[in-house]
């Protein structure tokens, strides 16, 4: 689910705001495929900030965590049994590390509203980042566990704390581990390519 469509207030706006909102949309759409980091932050710059939502998710996506922390916490301060506000603080703090209070967020999401996608992707990106194996107690497909992982490894890229992120893993499970470097060898793959110009608009 993008995050324009967890916003319907933002779908009816007219004019610039709705752009903007669409704008930060297809930022978080592209985060989530994996995509070259230097697309994501192009398209979150000029994106939407017209409330705590969207400028924790415009400072996430452009890897500043500490604003993206402190406008995160106020979202879900602020709407505590909200979703995207949830959602958002969730994926702040797991791209800081900061997996327990991550993890809280997620399955606050998932206890209220049942198994929502993205509440999904963040709580299993949560295991991997752990250094756990790749289950938990609800059923999930190899590409359910291979889309936790994109986002895991693209925060990272995002944030520029790959190399710290995996020295922190080295006894982790093998399949876990192997999870997160093929998704980060495909984005890093996709930065390389963006790098030289070659970055292919249609993965999102």
């Amino acid at each position: 689910m993008s995050l324009l469509d967890r916003l319907p207030w933002r779908r009816s706006d007219a004019g610039v705001a709705a752009r903007e909102a669409e704008q930060l949309s297809c930022a978080e759409a592209l985060l989530r495929a994996g995509a070259a980091v230097g697309e994501i932050r192009r398209q979150a710059a000029s994106a939407g900030r017209h409330n705590e939502v969207e400028r924790a998710w415009a400072a996430v996506l452009v890897g500043d965590l500490d604003v993206a922390l402190r406008h995160g916490y106020a979202a879900a301060s602020e709407r505590p049994y909200d979703v995207d506000s949830r959602i958002v603080h969730g994926t702040v703090r797991l791209a800081r590390n900061e997996l327990e209070h991550a993890q809280h967020e997620f399955e606050a999401v998932i206890e209220e509203f049942g198994a929502e996608s993205d509440a999904m992707d963040g709580k299993r990106a949560v295991i991997l980042a752990q250094g756990f194996a790749p289950l938990d107690e609800l059923p999930a497909s190899d590409d359910d566990w291979a889309a936790a992982a994109r986002l895991l490894t693209t925060l990272w890229r995002l944030a520029e704390c790959v190399d710290v992120r995996l020295a922190d893993l080295a006894s982790g499970h093998a399949d876990g581990l192997a999870m997160i470097r093929g998704a980060l060898a495909a984005g890093r793959s996709r930065d390389l390519e963006s790098d030289h110009g070659e970055f292919d608009h249609g993965t999102v």
